[in-house]
């Protein structure tokens, strides 16, 4: 079968081969073949000999595999499956963000086979149907083409929380963004608002709070707890681009520190861009292609928007890097800092990451 991968195992005393393509998971011998349909409800919990992966259950089998193998079909499986047992396989670090409704928190793992830092989006089961987490988690995946979009890797369960693996991406929030960064923001923001509605999505949530960046100083675009799908209206992608248009504003406005009631004077006919983006009437608001036409990007072009974008200049990554572990102000989100609160919700979150 076309992109199927194979690895030998064992049930009880028989041999099997386990099948995996991208929509099943099939253990077959010569009598019987046992197939399982790949998703997110799907749980799979690892077996251990002291560190080494030595095989898995599921539903009411346990298989056996060698190490090596074991390791290779947990890779290959990622998001299509949820995995239990994450203390296995990472160790928390710190808490560094909760949402207002304590329904979501971001915390900093570090994994046990790589070391490597990677974030960790944590839904409470509690607060949030599972149906409805997986939507999400879902949603995002139908984008992970989309460079905008930050990487997932792996999706854990225990008995409270479900926990999306994800890129470290770094928040910058100081408020001297320079005329060039700002448009590279802002024009990576509409590309990527374009990118959702040809999918028919809607973010509905656009905030500075949602911007991240990788290490590459990629923008990268997070929050799709209120995203829409299917149903979405030409009112939610216009919300989308004023919301835009509304994060310019008060970018320039931060950073010429002019009188309250002014609009800050933009080079480049950048106020022509941003009355448009937020127009009232959508009849007159600009739709994504006419503003990404702008001539308020023309001094972008140089060698190509396209390499632009990619990279910020050195001065923004050095700022990147000084904040990288968000111990900084902040501007339209809720952090924790170094307080009684957040070190009660490190306790927390360790205590939920037990299985």
């Amino acid at each position: 079968m076309l992109n199927s991968k194979y690895f030998p195992c064992k049930i009880g005393d028989q041999n099997f081969t386990i099948e995996l393509t991208t929509s099943s998971l099939d253990l077959i011998n010569k009598e019987q073949r046992i197939t399982y349909k790949l998703s997110l409800k799907l749980i799979i919990t690892w077996i251990f000999y002291g560190d080494k992966i030595i095989g898995f259950k599921i539903e009411n089998l346990e298989v056996e595999g060698t190490t090596e193998d074991m390791v290779k079909l947990k890779m290959s499986l990622g998001c299509l499956v949820t995995f239990k047992g994450i203390l296995k396989f990472y160790t928390f670090q710190q808490t560094i963000y909760l949402n207002e409704n304590n329904t979501t928190k971001i915390c900093q793992l570090i994994s046990n086979r790589n070391f490597r830092i990677y974030a960790c989006k944590c839904y409470k089961k509690c607060n949030r149907s599972i149906e409805n987490i997986h939507d999400e988690i879902n949603l995002i995946l139908k984008l992970q083409e989309h460079r905008f979009i930050p990487m997932i890797y792996e999706v854990y369960e225990s008995s409270s929380c479900v926990y999306l693996i994800m890129e470290h991406l770094y928040r910058h929030f100081d408020n001297d963004f320079t005329d060039e960064e700002i448009k590279i923001i802002v024009y990576n923001l509409l590309s990527s608002i374009k990118r959702l509605e040809k999918l028919f999505i809607a973010h509905k949530s656009i905030s500075r709070s949602h911007i991240m960046f990788d290490e590459e100083n990629q923008l990268k675009l997070i929050g799709f707890s209120n995203a829409v799908t299917q149903k979405t209206t030409n009112h939610e992608f216009e919300l989308d681009i004023f919301k835009v248009g509304s994060l310019m504003y008060k970018f320039y406005k931060r950073s010429m520190q002019e009188d309250q009631d002014d609009f800050p004077e933009i080079p480049d006919f950048g106020n022509d861009l941003m009355k448009n983006l937020l127009e009232n009437q959508s009849f007159y608001r600009f739709n994504i292609d006419s503003a990404l036409q702008h001539q308020y990007f023309k001094s972008l072009n140089g060698d190509g928007i396209d390499k632009e974008i990619l990279q910020m200049n050195p001065k923004f990554k050095d700022k990147i890097e000084e904040t990288q572990y968000y111990q900084t102000k902040t501007y339209d989100n809720t952090l924790l800092s170094l307080t009684k609160q957040q070190q009660y919700f490190q306790i927390d979150l360790s205590t939920e990451l037990q299985n």
